[in-house]
């Protein structure tokens, strides 16, 4: 594969290329865009980027970021990617910052209102991350990634974004919308269930408000929060169909060892398992006659306990 790479940016509806290769920097890169893009000015971007095929949105925020994503176009054995791009002005939060630095709060010296209130400029609107949703669909003919599940996922977001009523004081976007179901909140939130599993309902729930200005309820937060930490971890009930292959091999990988697993004989739904290495045996040998049983709660949605022991060695450790 070339090591020279090509990316596909879009900002606003317009479109606009640059190539780049492994020497590049995070930096370097943001700088290009500004070249491609000079109405952005002195704004901070947001960068998303996708690699065919695959049809979820990574962050591009940082050199780490950037490494990845040399990462991922190298696994999908590509030279192209596309590149999402938001803006936020800081200029108004930069002459803030300037005019509270050189003013101390003791200070004798005197100002005319007239003089500094032009520093400031109203607040500009914030920028919906599901501004770039409108982008999705553009021509007839287009392709999508992903097939038949990532069309269906991007007219889904499409129709959301071109989603519009009319009152008195003219268009307004709507809150809530019945399509921003689970499965477009299991893509928008992936990134940050994988760098959090344990995110919490509520969480994604304000982001989704904060970031994209949508209300959803409280159980399709939830289920695309289910959904999403399936697509990171697995599913709960594939870990515990594997356990049977993961009894065998670990035996084998370890004789001496006695793993049973049981389960019901006519559903055959499981029951219990009890794992006891061989290193684990023959090391209670060497610890003082007294053994410690402790529990914690199994938190998936099929609950149980997970049932430890341990005892004290010759150097009061713990075994």
């Amino acid at each position: 594969m070339d090591s020279n790479y090509t990316a596909k940016l879009v900002y606003s509806g317009e479109g606009a290329a640059v190539s780049f290769d492994h020497s590049v920097s995070y930096i370097d890169f943001s700088n290009s865009v500004h070249d491609r893009f000079p109405v952005l000015g002195r704004s901070i971007v947001n960068m998303r980027y996708t690699v065919f095929p695959d049809v979820v949105s990574y962050r591009l925020e940082n050199e780490d970021d950037m490494k990845m994503m040399f990462r991922v176009l190298v696994c999908y054995s590509s030279n192209f990617v596309d590149v999402d791009v938001c803006s936020f002005d800081v200029s108004a939060s930069s002459s803030e910052s300037v005019l509270s630095n050189n003013v101390s709060e003791d200070s004798s010296v005197s100002f005319d209102e007239n003089d500094y209130l032009g520093c400031y400029k109203p607040e500009e609107a914030k920028r919906s991350c599901s501004k770039r949703w409108e982008n999705y669909i553009k021509s007839k003919d287009q392709k999508f990634q992903g097939g038949v599940e990532g069309f269906r996922l991007k007219l889904r977001m499409y129709a959301i974004e071109m989603r519009f009523e009319y009152n008195c004081h003219g268009v307004v976007r709507l809150q809530t919308n019945k399509m921003m179901g689970s499965k477009i909140i299991k893509s928008i939130m992936l990134d940050k269930v994988r760098e959090n599993p344990n995110k919490n309902t509520i969480d994604i729930y304000h982001d989704i408000k904060s970031d994209y200005g949508m209300e959803v309820s409280y159980r399709t937060a939830w289920y695309g929060k289910e959904r999403a930490r399936e697509s990171v971890l697995g599913g709960d009930a594939d870990s515990y169909a594997q356990l049977v292959w993961f009894g065998q091999k670990a035996v084998e990988s370890n004789p001496g060892s006695t793993i049973k697993i049981e389960y019901e004989p006519e559903t055959r739904r499981f029951e219990r398992m009890f794992v006891c290495y061989d290193a684990w045996m023959k090391g209670f040998q060497f610890c003082r006659p007294i053994m410690f049983i402790d529990a914690t709660f199994i938190s998936n949605k099929y609950r149980g306990q997970l049932i430890g022991a341990s005892a004290k060695d010759a150097n009061q450790g713990t075994f």
